[in-house]
């Protein structure tokens, strides 16, 4: 499975030691402090999406990170159903029942990870009953980099800019 992740380009080579990462250490959305989990998409466009939620421009992560490419040899995982989704699940700051659901399935013998929507589409497309348009929604895939082995994951590539030169450059 390739899957993708834009990083700093001062950790592309250290990608791997992720209890030095903001998630591991502070918690993030889907996980608690101390909950391993690797952040990716499972396309381009996810991760170029997900970069705008911390980056002021598209030129500011041109310059800041890279994308970089994974393939995972395999992975099981869960796909959160629009039921199992909290309350605000996607409002401001995460919460607890997120990092809830995210904990319990990163910490899973049955799964070693799971894909939820991404919070920078709207809701309306994350809970829509045509399970096709729901789909491009749930492109983030959260992986318990230290159950699955971060040695059975190889980097394949890295590639920068990011964004294309075009992105934005209307009046």
């Amino acid at each position: 499975m390739i899957l993708f992740k834009i990083i700093s380009r001062d950790y592309v080579t250290t990608w791997a030691d992720y209890q030095k990462t903001s998630s591991f250490r502070n918690g993030a959305r889907w996980n608690s402090p101390g909950t391993p989990a690797m952040y990716l998409s499972s396309n381009i466009q996810n991760a170029m999406l997900e970069i705008a939620n911390y980056s002021i421009s598209p030129k500011m992560a041109n310059k800041l990170y890279r994308l970089v490419v994974f393939e995972f040899s395999s992975l099981r995982l869960h796909e959160l159903a629009p039921k199992e989704l909290p309350n605000n699940w996607n409002k401001g700051v995460h919460g607890v029942k997120t990092q809830g659901v995210g904990d319990r399935l990163l910490t899973s013998d049955e799964y070693d990870g799971f894909r939820a929507p991404s919070v920078g589409i709207n809701g309306e497309v994350v809970q829509h009953p045509l399970n096709e348009v729901r789909q491009t929604a749930y492109a983030n895939i959260i992986v318990n980099i230290e159950k699955y082995g971060h040695g059975k994951v190889k980097l394949v590539d890295s590639c920068s800019p990011i964004f294309s030169r075009q992105m934005f450059t209307g009046p």
